[in-house]
């Protein structure tokens, strides 16, 4: 049955509604995709993000895990990196980008 619910979910717009007043000025990236039964987050920081910026994305995923049954798994990454590249892959499952990262292509 989970499988069943989880072609039907939005995780982005799932997760852009988690991240509404929760974006810090800090957040330079944040990936989400569901991967059969796991849900995949990643939210990259500036090198110099306090702990209570980390715990925005905390926060993002805990509202974003309750939309989901307690059967998810959950593969998490919150972390700071002012010199990870942005884009994983293609860049398909990017949901958030801060404004500048682009010129780095």
């Amino acid at each position: 049955m989970l499988s069943v619910f989880m072609e039907n979910v939005n995780i982005p717009q799932i997760i852009q509604k988690a991240m509404l007043g929760e974006v810090p000025a800090t957040l330079r990236f944040l990936y989400a995709y569901m991967s059969s039964d796991t849900l995949h987050f990643r939210a990259v920081f500036t090198d110099d993000a306090p702990d209570d910026h980390l715990e925005c994305a905390s926060v993002v995923l805990a509202e974003v895990l309750a939309c989901f049954s307690s059967e998810i798994k959950l593969h998490e990454s919150i972390e700071r990196d002012s010199y990870a590249h942005w884009k994983v892959g293609s860049g398909e499952n990017l949901l958030f980008l801060r404004y500048g990262e682009l010129s780095d292509t």
